[in-house]
């Protein structure tokens, strides 16, 4: 974990946190768990994969950031299994037991997709602003809206202008459009007054910035969004087994805990020599199966803003729906 660099260090804490908690309260094991902190230096999270391995280890979990991962994918090192928590670029091949689970939004884009099929509208409309996420998000839904059966799609560009947001109501508006907002809870909040009451509008996780926050989720009226277990059901089994007692922390920061707690959960799984795509769980970060050749992904939960307040929806066809949970 990239716990001595500046800019992931506080990330890679809670992390670490997380998997401590799971750790404890979970299945022990015959191992020894061994903690090695990185930079966000590329070189030197190889060389300390390298002193991994040289040291004995048997699998590794890491690293985090996304250059990280691509680092020791595409080197020669990777000989055990490895749960890295990031993804890589999808022409990078990666190596036999190497897997990829993290919080990429990309993957919630894509469930969203599919979840606004369901809502019998035909064109999808994006609302994206200019950065890379933003990109990625848009791009991400565009793969998993379908280009037959009368479904089209068209990208509107974020610009924080009334005089042009104005614009939005009649281009949203009509009985056959939906909106899928690539962009985040600060400009969702100011868009959302633009946009036709009755189309449906969908976005990610990063809408959700906590329940408490009445006011601001009350200007996302109707904005259906999809989040985790740990922020969404504190009722839910898991979340009530590994629930912390600790300071508040942003929902960012609680997300990459729930991200720790769900990673020693896949480790204990692929240590005991299971084969990966039998491997799916009812996870905090999200319902999590393994999808060939090497990501395990997570089907997150689905809610809805009403007058400020959280509702849980759910969505026809989810996996976790059919495991009765």
């Amino acid at each position: 974990l990239p716990l001595e660099s500046p800019a992931f260090a506080e990330a890679a804490n809670i992390v670490k946190e997380g998997f401590a908690a799971a750790a404890m309260r979970g299945q022990t094991l015959p191992l020894i768990i061994r903690l090695y902190s990185t930079t966000d230096d590329p070189l030197d999270i190889l060389v300390t994969y390298h002193q991994a391995l040289t040291a004995g280890a048997v699998f590794v979990v890491g690293p985090l950031t996304r250059d990280g991962v691509s680092a020791v994918a595409t080197s020669n090192l990777s000989k055990v299994p490895t749960l890295a928590l990031n993804t890589v670029d999808s022409q990078i091949t990666l190596p036999p037991q190497f897997y990829l689970f993290g919080l990429q939004m990309e993957s919630e884009a894509g469930q969203i997709a599919q979840w606004a099929l369901t809502s019998g509208r035909n064109h999808a409309i994006i609302i994206s602003d200019d950065s890379a996420l933003s990109k990625r998000l848009q791009n991400a839904f565009i793969q998993s809206w379908p280009s037959e059966n009368s479904k089209t799609a068209e990208s509107l560009r974020f610009v924080d202008n009334p005089t042009i947001l104005q614009q939005f109501r009649s281009l949203t508006a009509g009985g056959d459009r939906l909106v899928f907002l690539a962009l985040d809870a600060a400009k969702s909040r100011i868009l959302r007054a633009y946009l036709d009451p009755d189309a449906p509008v969908y976005a990610t996780s990063q809408i959700f910035t906590g329940a408490g926050n009445f006011l601001f989720n009350n200007d996302l009226n109707g904005i259906r969004f999809l989040d985790m277990p740990w922020l969404l059901q504190p009722d839910h089994p898991a979340v009530m087994a590994y629930r912390h007692t600790s300071q508040a922390r942003s929902t960012d920061m609680e997300r990459l805990y729930a991200l720790g707690i769900d990673a020693f959960r896949l480790m204990t799984d692929l240590l005991h020599l299971r084969p990966a795509d039998e491997i799916s769980f009812d996870g905090v970060t999200g319902y999590i199966r393994f999808a060939p050749p090497s990501q395990f992904i997570r089907e997150a939960v689905a809610a809805q803003f009403e007058y400020g307040k959280v509702q849980l929806m759910t969505i026809p066809g989810n996996i976790a729906e059919h495991e009765g949970q």
